[in-house]
This record gives C-alpha cells, sequence and structure tokens, in this order.
C-alpha cells in the first residue's frame, strides 16, 4: 500500500471503529457524533509538539502522567506516517502533500493548499507559531544553531498563502502571554533536544518531560476558556509499536482525568481545532469524526460556525 493509502486507511480505521465507513461520516453535522454532542467554541488552543516516542515510553513519566490524572488524553492516538515532517503537515494542511523524508523544501517552491495559518487569517482569527532557536521571525532556514532548530517540524514555513511574520522564536510566547495577545492558535515546537528528538545526545524522553513540566503549565494558566494540546508526532518507528502515540488535552473545558479510547490521528486532532475555532474542516481532517467525549460542558453550536450551519442546511 502507498503512502496516501495508508492515510486513508487510517482514517477509514477510525470510522470503522465506531461501526460506520468514511462515506458515512457526510450525514453528521461539523462537531456532533451519535449523541448529538458538539466540539465547543474555544478562544485559545495551544499545540506542543515533541518527538519520536511512544504512548507507552511517556505516559508514565511523571509530568505526562500528571496531565493525565489531571485532564483528558487519548489512548488510542496514532501517528500517520514515518519520518518526522509529513507527519507535522498534517497537522497543519490536512495532507502530507506526497512528503515521505525531512528534506528542506527548496526556497521559493513553498504549497499554496488551505491550512491552520491561512484559515486563520481568512476567519479574522489570529495564530502564531513559537519556535526554540529560530533565528529570527519569519526565517526560511533549514537549521540552525548547531540543527536545534530544523524546518522540518515547522510546516507553515512552506505554504505561500500566510503570513510568515507570524512566525515566531519561543521566547516571544511569554512576552505574548504576559501582554495579553495570545493568539486564538499557538503552535510551540520545542528545539530537537527539548523535545526529546536528539537521543543520542542526552536529550531524553526523561528530559523533554521535565521540558513539558517548566513550560506547560504557564501555557494552560494562558488559555483561559481554551485548551494546550499536547501530543508526539510519531513513535519511535519501532514496528511492534504501530506508530502509537500519545495525546493530552489540558485546559478547562475537558474532563478531569479522562481516558478517550476513540481512535485518533493528527487529521482528528486536526479537525478539532478547527471545530473549536469555527473554521470548516479541510483536507483529510473533514472526513475524520468530531472528538466529542473530553468535553467537561458540552454546549450547542453558535451561529456563525461552519457547524451551525451545517446542523441548518443538511
Amino acid at each position: 500500500m502507498d503512502r496516501r493509502g495508508r492515510e486513508r486507511s487510517i482514517a477509514a480505521f477510525a470510522l470503522a471503529f465506531f461501526g460506520t465507513t468514511l462515506a458515512a461520516s457526510s450525514t453528521f453535522a461539523a462537531g456532533s457524533s451519535t449523541l448529538g454532542q458538539v466540539v465547543p467554541r474555544l478562544d485559545h488552543i495551544i499545540v506542543v509538539v515533541m518527538e519520536n516516542k511512544t504512548y507507552d515510553q511517556v505516559r508514565v513519566l511523571p509530568y505526562a502522567a500528571g496531565l493525565i490524572a489531571s485532564y483528558a488524553s487519548f489512548s488510542n492516538s496514532y501517528g500517520l506516517t514515518h519520518p518526522s515532517q509529513p507527519n507535522y503537515l498534517a497537522l497543519w494542511g490536512g495532507d502530507t502533500f506526497g512528503v515521505t523524508s525531512d528534506a528542506c523544501p527548496a526556497p521559493g517552491s513553498p504549497y499554496s493548499a488551505e491550512n491552520l495559518g491561512h484559515a486563520c487569517e481568512a476567519a479574522g482569527l489570529t495564530w502564531r507559531a513559537y519556535s526554540e532557536n529560530l533565528p529570527e521571525a519569519g526565517s526560511s532556514v533549514c537549521t540552525a544553531d548547531n540543527s536545534l532548530y530544523t524546518r522540518k517540524h515547522d510546516p507553515w514555513t512552506n505554504f505561500s498563502n500566510l503570513d510568515h511574520l507570524n512566525e515566531r522564536p519561543y521566547s516571544d510566547l511569554a512576552a505574548d502571554i504576559s501582554g495579553g495577545t495570545l493568539p486564538n492558535l499557538a503552535f510551540v515546537i520545542p528545539n530537537n533536544c527539548d523535545d526529546s528528538h536528539n537521543t543520542t545526545q542526552g536529550c531524553t524522553a526523561e528530559f523533554g518531560d521535565t521540558w513539558l513540566s517548566n513550560n506547560v503549565p504557564a501555557m494552560i494558566q494562558a488559555v483561559g476558556n481554551g485548551i494546550v494540546v499536547l501530543t508526539w508526532d510519531e513513535d519511535d518507528s519501532s514496528l511492534r509499536n504501530n506508530n502509537h502515540i500519545l495525546t493530552v488535552f489540558a485546559g478547562p473545558p475537558v474532563q478531569s482525568g479522562y481516558v478517550s479510547t476513540q481512535i485518533l490521528s493528527h487529521y482528528t486532532v486536526l479537525r478539532m481545532i478547527c471545530e473549536a475555532l469555527g473554521i470548516q474542516p479541510f483536507g483529510f481532517a473533514a472526513g475524520q469524526f468530531s472528538i466529542t467525549d473530553v468535553w467537561r460542558d458540552v454546549t450547542s453550536a453558535r451561529r456563525d460556525t461552519w457547524g451551525r450551519l451545517k446542523l441548518l442546511y443538511r
């Protein structure tokens, strides 16, 4: 099976888990499930992406275990493929765009497909990506600081239809939080040590867990009526794990200590982001089931959301 066929299989598998088919998803309103629940509208979403660890490797670590106990997590969350770059593209753009490697794309040849940055700007929402060791705002370099920064983890750099000045060094996140200018959507990309990618250099899963404990609490406090999504791009590439990764939603809107068995991919998380911000899901995310079981308070879709329009006109 080719790579795109595998992506479609993952989407179909997630739907089959609920006893239906991919085609049947068109009969459901956006943000709804068979129970009629909807994804709540959120003011802020921060997505933190870690690297190359299995579900079982990280769920027992002190800070990750504390998040699982305090918030909502998913026991059936899976990366789409290997290596890293296509997983990041899927989470941002709803497609891997045929990318099968971590090679840095040539300058001047970005994608123009729909993506979260363009969709937020078109909807009048704010977004920023905060990357450790990014040399400067909007930089298109492939690597920096002895490869602590690598462009393969920053998919927004490869799109031509968004404002690249929203691509910021990580230090800007603290300034935006303290200044009350946290965007509606933020992606946080730790460097290749803090995300536990460079394990051979001592950047272990435990090292990454400590980085999370030092940084994520301020994010959770800042989101207000919003969530921090903590996820991993892929597992350690060992065949026995089937790309099984940890995904946690942390923030006031989610249930405490709830473990969802819904099957997730990066496309499912992308769909949730779109619905929670009132953006029409795009790419492969449009065919995913909504994430509906983790929320503390189920609310009706707002009049100005795509979900509301679907409820009215389906």
